[in-house]
């Protein structure tokens, strides 16, 4: 949606899953997104960034997130952690999105089915903020400075989920009827927590796994879920 909001400019999309190695110091200015994973960017992209070298020069950075409730701090630890590469946040956003993990454990109902959806008009709103970041940099052309988002308060009121969600890991199972043994969940695991088998079933690695629930909603035919003897209804599109 963002590349299609900049037509006048020569965009490139990249996964940092795919661990691609860029020098980014031949870009003028880069975007930077990722889910909220229990009020906290997600693990395996503050990994990438860590393997990233420190730039030479600064360089503009537009840093947003996707969230089912608050993000709290996410925008901020990210772009803390952008800074020590010189990748440098001058502006910043978030959106409501699907949430991976209340689509499983809530009732797809008034008031709750928010964390089935987008937010509304979103494409109006990353129009608008691609619009703003592009403003923003050709102000800063000469010296980029950085614009760290500011403490939010939903951070104290969601510090109880945050705690827990470091000690409590829920299981995932499997319904081996309908296991198709396919390894879609294995490869696209962004953790490598998933494992097989020697019958070619999937096992979860707990230890390694975050709960962020893409096994489940990438299975093409249900085959796991969070309830052991019920397969769910409603899932994330990819």
């Amino acid at each position: 949606m963002m590349a299609n909001n900049l037509p006048s400019h020569e965009v490139e999309i990249y996964s940092v899953e795919e661990k691609v190695s860029k020098d980014f110091s031949t870009y003028d200015a880069l975007i930077i997104g990722t889910p909220t994973h229990h009020a906290e960017p997600a693990e395996f992209l503050i990994n990438y960034i860590d393997g990233l070298p420190i730039h030479r020069l600064k360089i503009p950075t537009f840093v947003f997130n996707t969230k089912g409730l608050a993000s709290c701090h996410t925008n901020r630890i990210l772009a803390k952690k952008l800074l020590s590469k010189n990748l440098v946040t001058i502006y910043e956003a978030d959106y409501i999105a699907p949430a991976s993990d209340g689509i499983l454990f809530l009732p797809d109902v008034p008031p709750v089915n928010r964390f089935f959806k987008f937010e509304k008009e979103i494409e109006a709103k990353v129009l608008r903020d691609c619009t703003q970041f592009l403003e923003q940099v050709e102000l800063q052309k000469d010296k980029v400075s950085a614009k760290l988002p500011s403490v939010r308060l939903s951070t104290l009121i969601n510090f109880p989920n945050k705690f827990l969600s470091q000690f409590i890991k829920v299981s995932i199972h499997l319904h081996e009827e309908d296991c198709i043994k396919c390894n879609l969940c294995m490869n696209k695991c962004p953790y490598k927590a998933i494992d097989k088998n020697e019958e070619g079933f999937p096992v979860v690695i707990k230890p390694k796994c975050t709960n962020c629930y893409r096994c489940i909603h990438q299975c093409p035919k249900q085959a796991l879920g969070i309830r052991k003897n019920k397969k769910h209804s409603k899932l994330l599109k990819y």
